[in-house]
């Protein structure tokens, strides 16, 4: 409890040197406000977005999208993961195919999207789908390659049906890997939900942004990257919490 204690403490503390300096510099004029705002100006935006209800539409959208791409794609992945895992085969005729498909920017898919599935909701939620999906894929692939084949067979010897093969030693094996992969897919099913706003859009965080970028609202902008902040980190501390009902049974000292 004491290096938790002190943990937070020095957090709290960077980040409040950080805001301290840039509120200084702001206010000094030795960084130009227009272009960099305030701490103190972006907090009252903020706090005004919030009183007033304004904000809450845009990021019912926002979160609509990326909730929705951030389990369809980690579903797949993990889905498709196990489906290769389990027959090399087909993971060696579709392993170069999924590497070059990943190697293409996905900021260049964002527009052809946008031309499939129209403007609405759709094509964002597919646009962070496939920025999640190899994320988790290739996670979950790796930790089901990295399992201790001899552990596998010897239990296999003993008589264990496929069924709790995969309940009892591999799912647990791999579920580090998995969860690691989501933690990641959560930026990402963000980052597509902004990306597809960007491009096409007439709603959500990311095209509140654009239009204040446009307008020259650095203010807003700013206040508008402080709500996506505050809603990576309730995402992220909620799968925390996941991972820590699901990782009970690991010694505490593995742990971070």
């Amino acid at each position: 409890m004491k290096a938790d204690f002190k943990i937070q403490v020095i957090r709290i503390s960077l980040i409040a040197i950080f805001f301290a300096v840039w509120e200084i510099l702001s206010a000094r004029k030795m960084i130009d406000p227009f272009f960099f705002s305030q701490p103190s100006k972006i907090i009252l935006d903020f706090w005004e977005m919030i009183v007033t209800g304004f904000v809450f539409y845009h990021i019912w959208i926002t979160l609509q999208e990326a909730l929705t791409g951030f389990f369809l794609g980690g579903i797949t992945g993990i889905l498709v993961a196990f489906l290769l895992g389990g027959s090399l085969f087909w993971a060696r005729i579709l392993d170069p195919i999924l590497m070059a498909i990943y190697g293409i920017p996905r900021i260049a898919l964002a527009p052809l999207f946008i031309l499939w599935f129209g403007l609405g909701v759709t094509s964002k939620v597919v646009f962070a789908v496939v920025l999640v999906f190899f994320l988790v894929f290739f996670n979950t692939f790796a930790g089901l390659r990295g399992i201790n084949k001899e552990m596998v067979d010897s239990i296999r010897v003993m008589g264990a049906s496929k069924g709790q093969m995969l309940l009892k030693v591999i799912f647990p094996s791999v579920i580090p890997w998995i969860l690691a992969g989501l933690k990641s897919g959560i930026g990402m099913s963000l980052l597509g939900a902004i990306v597809g706003e960007y491009v096409g859009g007439n709603a959500g965080i990311g095209w509140l942004i654009n239009y204040s970028a446009n307008l020259f609202v650095t203010v807003r902008v700013f206040s508008c990257l402080l709500v996506l902040a505050i809603l990576v980190v309730i995402m992220n501390e909620g799968l925390n919490r996941v991972e820590q009902r699901l990782l009970r049974w690991q010694p505490q000292n593995n742990k971070l």
